[in-house]
């Protein structure tokens, strides 16, 4: 795979004046360099917001700016804007550019000035006589779209990073950054250029750069890609993306190879979904492998591993991720991530603003993509409304071996499709940051099944505890076992099979007896076995106590509540 990817950059050496406008950027080139200047802002009237990364009482600009981007296409090494598009794009794509090299404080407090364009006019016609803007203006378009490195008389991109700034000037917006350069009119500059106003023309202006370099960074990122993209974000990815949406926003990291594979920096394999096959996949972030199951024209499955071993690489957990993508050649495809631990039912109680998970759900919402607005209120999965931050990604979310290996049409999260195409995929085997995947498209079955669902732990009227699950929907079900250990680091003891009958959806357990002394925790797992012996993961852990002195068991920890 590397070979293939090395070609390709080879070949972007030998021609880079005219690039096609597909498998490229929607407004400014994704395939060689573009150089930008960086300004960095401050109000003299900022001093309420503290920071330590940027103290309000620096009379210079802070020390990380220096690093933020590399001036020349010869790599400083640092792990900044221009190492990200570079490594986001194997290459194909560099951006440099030069720091303003001084802290450029407004005329005037926030309060004098009507909104963002007025001080963005007034600062950039104040260092236009000691700057030379057409450093700055290296690329022009074809009538059919092409980009050509060439000038066109109109700077491509320059960067207006303020510390911080009241909403009142983003006109009420609670916007971090945007790609619409405000301005109260175009600038013609003493260098023949234009710095021209709007969306997606010549530049950005962002705020919150009091929180530091990679922080910042990320913005940066995100609102450049929407030069890339186009406007809107893809939402429910969390910090898997670049441009990302809600429910959780200043989240970009890594790219997802949606978006990568859109600018042409990726190619695909393309799983044959006439065949029953086997792939390897190695970490994603820094490999660019991806696999993609293509069902229509506008409907497919990608699959990355991911391994963290990139340090733009926010994902909560290590392992494979599945994601359903509708319309991908849009510049915001609808994405789902098909989380390891499913989807569920959610209950909003209104009174307490408290949000809780209530029971699975296939057909339910993940709690990485949930969100509802009641009574004005937003509730996603976040800790001051769920309890954690499990909106941002958590560690079940990755298929692997032990956790969840199967998604399949009967698995939650479930392999269903708009083009009612059954197929499996199984997580096989794990070699260091390498997993093997079978895909089963003539066989759906033939291979494990899918972990049980609905899995629990109830206590009855006398007192007694009993485990429930829901029946397997896979058509070689033989039996479940019940396994159970007294120590969170003892192995599983398997204590009882449970036959399986097609005429019983929920079935329910009921070995465990009241003991005659304390008891601490004891804990309970489940799997499914086929027909052929094959053994799914084993459930969620359900664990119990015995306090004698109330002669009761003490659930400790449900699978859901």
């Amino acid at each position: 795979m590397n070979k293939r990817y090395l070609s390709s950059l080879l070949y972007f050496v030998f021609v880079i004046n005219s690039i096609p406008q597909e498998g490229n950027g929607k407004h400014i080139t994704a395939h060689g360099n573009v150089h930008a200047l960086f300004v960095f802002i401050q109000f003299d009237d900022d001093s309420l917001t503290k920071s330590k990364t940027w103290p309000y009482d620096t009379l210079s600009l802070p020390g990380w700016c220096y690093d933020f981007i590399d001036s020349s296409k010869k790599s400083t090494g640092k792990l900044n804007l221009t190492q990200y598009f570079s490594e986001m794009s194997n290459g194909k794509f560099l951006l440099t550019g030069d720091i303003y090299p001084k802290l450029i404080r407004p005329k005037h407090v926030q309060g004098r000035y009507k909104n963002i364009g007025e001080v963005n006019y007034e600062i950039l016609t104040s260092i236009d006589s000691i700057t030379d803007f057409s450093k700055y203006d290296n690329w022009t378009r074809s009538k059919s779209g092409e980009y050509i490195d060439s000038s066109d008389g109109i700077i491509d991109m320059v960067f207006l990073i303020y510390r911080n700034f009241e909403n009142r000037l983003f006109f009420n917006n609670g916007w971090t950054g945007s790609a619409e350069l405000y301005l109260t009119e175009n600038i013609e500059t003493n260098d023949g250029v234009t710095i021209k106003r709007g969306r997606m023309n010549s530049g950005i202006q962002m705020r919150g750069a009091k929180h530091g370099f990679h922080y910042t960074k990320y913005i940066a990122a995100h609102e450049l890609g929407h030069f890339l993209f186009g406007a809107g974000h893809i939402e429910g990815v969390s910090n898997l993306a670049l441009m990302t949406g809600g429910p959780v926003w200043n989240a970009s990291r890594g790219m997802l190879s949606v978006e990568r594979e859109q600018l042409g920096w990726i190619n695909y394999y393309e799983v044959d979904t006439s065949i029953d096959s086997f792939y390897t996949l190695h970490d994603y972030m820094t490999t660019g492998e991806a696999l993609c199951v293509k069902l229509s024209d506008t409907e497919q499955y990608i699959v990355e591993n991911r391994q963290k071993l990139s340090r733009h690489d926010a994902a909560g957990d290590r392992g494979i991720y599945i994601y359903h993508v509708i319309q991908h050649k849009r510049n915001t495809p609808r994405i789902t991530v098909k989380c390891a631990d499913g989807n569920w039912d959610f209950e909003i109680d209104t009174a307490s603003s408290k949000l809780r998970k209530l029971r699975p759900n296939v057909n339910g919402k993940s709690e990485m993509n949930f969100t509802k607005r009641v009574n004005r209120k937003g509730y996603s999965c976040y800790e001051d409304v769920y309890g954690s931050n499990d909106a941002w990604g958590d560690n079940t979310d990755a298929f692997d071996l032990t956790y969840n290996n199967v998604f399949s049409p009967v698995s939650n999260p479930s392999s269903a499709n708009r083009n009612k195409i059954p197929f499996t995929i199984e997580i096989v085997e794990a070699n260091e940051d390498a997993y093997s995947i079978q895909f089963y498209f003539n066989n759906v079955f033939a291979g494990k099944p899918s972990r049980p669902q609905d899995f629990n732990v109830v206590i009855d009227s006398s007192k007694k505890i009993s485990l429930t699950w829901s029946a397997n929907q896979e058509p070689d079900i033989a039996r479940y076992h019940v396994y159970k250990k007294t120590s969170g680091n003892d192995p599983w003891e398997l204590v009882d099979l449970v036959l399986h009958r097609n005429d019983i959806s929920e079935f329910r357990w009921g070995g465990a007896t009241m003991p005659s002394a304390k008891v601490d925790d004891v804990y309970y797992s489940l799997s499914v076995v086929d027909a052929d012996v094959n053994e799914s993961a084993k459930t969620d852990i359900c664990s119990v106590n015995f306090n004698n002195e109330n002669e009761k068991w003490v659930i400790t920890n449900y699978a859901y509540r």
